[in-house]
């Protein structure tokens, strides 16, 4: 039997698709753990600054305590 070359090329298109579907994912994914680590070491810092001016207002607020301590 011979295959219809119409829905041969259908068939075609369609694996092309999903590879090239595949290969985006994988690309995409590949990127993330980077994103991901930026965006940790962003929010670290981020912390670490508002801990620093927390710590900084509370001695502005009770000045004599600072000098105690």
């Amino acid at each position: 039997m011979v295959p219809n070359p119409y829905l041969y090329e259908k068939a075609l298109e369609a694996r092309r698709r999903d590879l090239r579907h595949e290969a985006e994912v994988r690309r995409l994914l590949a990127h993330l753990p980077k994103r991901l680590s930026m965006a940790r070491r962003a929010a670290g810092k981020l912390g670490v600054l508002l801990v620093k001016l927390g710590m900084l207002l509370k001695q502005l607020e009770h000045p004599q305590t600072a000098l105690e301590d």
